[in-house]
């Protein structure tokens, strides 16, 4: 479960760093919007899990 998080994490970030391509015009402001916003909550529930999974190996 805590390489699962991780691992949505990690596709979050790659996500958000994509925005990287709108100031060199390979990708639209919507496309860019949805990178930004979609890798946002990708890796907000990627932590979640990750920590889910952190507290059931600890109880």
């Amino acid at each position: 479960m805590v390489k699962f998080g991780l691992g949505l994490t990690v596709l979050g970030f790659i996500a958000i760093i994509s925005g990287v391509l709108y100031p060199m015009h390979v990708i639209e402001k919507n496309t860019l919007l949805v990178l930004l916003f979609g890798g946002a909550g990708v890796m907000f529930i990627g932590s979640m899990i990750r920590n889910l999974g952190i507290l059931k190996k600890l109880s």
